[in-house]
């Protein structure tokens, strides 16, 4: 505990004492049904109080019907959640842990998968990212929703919970009120700064009439929207100094970013490679600013990170949700001196808030256990067994079935051709984004298996006779795949260059790039930046519908912007046809419009793979369970591979 003494020290937020200083902040699970939690959303909470978590702050709670940001939305408003709030606080109070509800109504910003309601907000101003126009507010509808807010306050009190939260960040309803942009009005609530800020003090002078003393109730806020027209720090402070002195606020939880622009809306969840803590300054102001304890998060995942954040003062408590999301034991390896054993993060957003903005329920690349906890780990308990199992490929899909299979009592060999583990990780570590998801995924496997019995062969080809001569129970075939390359004219050309090979040192590419990307991932993105850093001209064709269209949007933007500032030509809605002397033929997918592209001096093709099915052909019949898994069964993303090495190992 020495190192991180700061950290694990406890701390009394209004009526609530906390045992640590970390914390998961609102992140929607989609484990909700008809505005009501799900058994699957305590177990996944559950797994983290048990892992040693301070305080969860529960995904957001509409606090009207018109608040509701999808079907899965908790309705925080309706009597019925007091049993479900029950259930959730006994079973995480067991192990210390404190839990808020957020109260929540996003306004404008309507994220939904089906029906969509009338959005509400003070004024008529779309939102341009969902391109939203709202419906202006009435002084009734006005009126209904703080009481909504205050009434939702007290049904989370009577289910156990020991505080809530109300939503203001993001430019959500009360950042809508209080900014003179999206609030035009001209009555009590609009005009002046007061007047702007009434709407959030009534709310909260609501609350307090409404849960008594013995509560805790505190605000999370954007410290900086960090978009065009956004408010800024200067904002956010002159708005805390303004709240602590007409009510009652036991904290500030501060984040950043809007919901309602591209730019604004990375923020809410920032991806990998953005900078660790990079809110941490805005913290210390906001702390300040209103002399209350502060929550910072954004981008902390590790241990170390939030005990220098809490040590100078910076923050009271730390948001560690993703490092929770990885790894729900991250508090108690911390404390108990195994922060090696920690897996870390990979900053990828393609199973939390992917799965959220997809309608799935939550998941995670790096650990797939996580939003199964209901099920897999009473299925992982059950007694097998004991098997020989040979997994061949040591990427993300062979690395996960080899480290579940030897956690299950199999006595596992992974054998690796080449000479390290990671697969097409190793290709996206040289990448300009992917660099920090691939090190930190090679990392964290690398740790796994030094602390297993997983026997690991590297550099070492397999083919029928080493498998007769292992003579295993079960093989899992993890070869992976290699890249597409089209039938078309031309495509011998000395001057095309396949993604794997780009990636590779001295390349030889030429002034002018074409590059073609064919799935929308991070592949033609990445080749693009790559290319533009170092001084080439390119032109990055995709035959998607948008550039990066298979990336989630957080990342997306990051992408598009620094495509921009690296000035490259986007081409959306075309494939390559042709190539023929110095002419690349190019096809519209629309009105199949054909285009001769000159002037160009290589071609990089990012256009799909193929999986490496050969050696399973070969022996999935020399013993009695053979699998695939992965790309090798059939390229999609790493979410698949481990998923699928997961449960492959499960069910040998």
């Amino acid at each position: 505990m020495t190192q991180f003494k700061h950290l694990f020290s406890k701390l009394v937020i209004g009526n609530t004492e906390l045992k640590n200083r970390i914390l998961s902040t609102a992140h929607q699970t989609n484990h909700v049904k008809d505005g009501i939690p799900t058994s699957d959303m305590i177990a996944y909470h559950e797994t983290r109080a048990k892992g040693g978590v301070g305080l969860i702050v529960l995904e957001a709670a509409a606090v009207h019907v018109s608040g509701n940001l999808t079907s899965h939305t908790i309705a925080g408003y309706d009597p019925n959640i007091v049993d479900a709030y029950k259930g959730l606080s006994n079973r995480l109070h067991k192990y210390g842990t404190k839990v808020f509800s957020q109260l929540f109504h996003g306004g404008r910003e309507v994220v939904s998968s089906d029906y969509r309601n009338a959005a509400w907000a003070p004024s008529a101003v779309p939102s341009l990212r969902f391109g939203i126009m709202p419906k202006p507010m009435s002084l009734e509808d006005i009126e209904e929703v703080i009481e909504g807010y205050a009434e939702s306050a007290k049904l989370a009190k009577e289910g156990g919970l020991d505080g809530v939260e109300i939503c203001c960040s993001h430019g959500y309803l009360p950042a809508q009120f209080w900014s003179s942009l999206t609030n035009l009005r001209t009555d009590q609530y609009g005009g002046s700064f007061e007047n702007r800020m009434r709407f959030i003090v009534d709310i909260v002078d609501r609350v307090w009439q409404k849960v008594g003393e013995d509560f805790t109730v505190g605000i999370r806020m954007s410290a900086d929207e960090l978009t065009m027209d956004g408010t800024t720090l200067k904002d956010a402070v002159q708005i805390v100094e303004y709240l602590v002195d007409k009510v009652r606020l036991d904290f500030v939880d501060v984040t950043g970013g809007n919901s309602s622009t591209y730019e604004g809306s990375t923020h809410i969840v920032p991806p990998s490679p953005m900078k660790h803590a990079y809110l941490s300054a805005h913290g210390f102001k906001i702390r300040m600013a209103g002399a209350v304890p502060v929550f910072i998060g954004s981008r902390i995942v590790d241990p170390v990170e939030a005990e220098q954040i809490v040590s100078t003062g910076k923050a009271d408590v730390v948001g560690m949700t993703r490092a929770l999301i990885v790894d729900p034991d991250m508090p108690n390896k911390a404390l108990q001196g195994e922060a090696h054993a920690i897996d870390a993060c990979i900053g990828c957003l393609q199973a939390c808030i992917g799965h959220y903005h997809k309608g799935l329920p939550i998941g995670c690349v790096q650990n797939p256990k996580t939003g199964k906890e209901a099920w897999v780990f009473e299925e992982l308990e059950k007694p097998r067994e004991k098997k020989q199992v040979v997994i061949i490929g040591a990427g993300p899909g062979g690395l996960e079935a080899a480290i579940t299979a030897d956690a299950l009592g199999h006595e596992v060999t992974l054998i690796e051709k080449h000479n390290s583990i990671g697969g097409l990780l190793q290709t996206m570590r040289k990448t300009p984004m992917r660099h920090e998801l691939a090190e930190s995924m090679i990392d964290n496997y690398s740790r796994k298996l030094s602390r297993s019995n997983v026997q690991l062969k590297l550099g070492e080809v397999v083919d029928t006779e080493t498998i007769a001569q292992m003579n295993p129970d079960a093989i899992i075939c993890a070869t992976g795949s290699r890249p597409y390359v089209p039938v078309i004219d031309g495509i011998d050309d000395a001057r095309v260059i396949l993604i794997d090979d780009l990636f590779k040192q001295n390349a030889k590419v030429g002034k002018r790039v074409i590059v073609f990307d064919f799935g929308g991932d991070w592949p033609g993105m990445e080749a693009a930046l790559h290319l533009a850093e170092k001084g080439h001209e390119v032109m990055l064709i995709t035959s998607r519908l948008h550039i990066g269209e298979s990336v989630h949007q957080y990342l997306r933007n990051e992408y598009l912007k620094k495509l921009y500032d690296l000035n490259v030509k986007l081409l959306p809605h075309y494939d390559l046809g042709s190539i023929c002397d110095n002419q690349v033929e190019i096809r519209n997918l629309f009105n199949q419009q054909k285009v001769q592209l000159e002037n160009w001096d290589s071609i990089v093709l990012a256009v799909g793979r193929v999986p490496h099915d050969d050696l399973y052909e070969n022996i999935k019949n020399l013993v009695p369970i053979v699998k695939q898994i992965g790309d090798c069964l059939g390229p999609r993303t790493i979410e698949e591979a481990t998923h699928e090495g997961m449960l492959t190992a499960m069910n040998l």
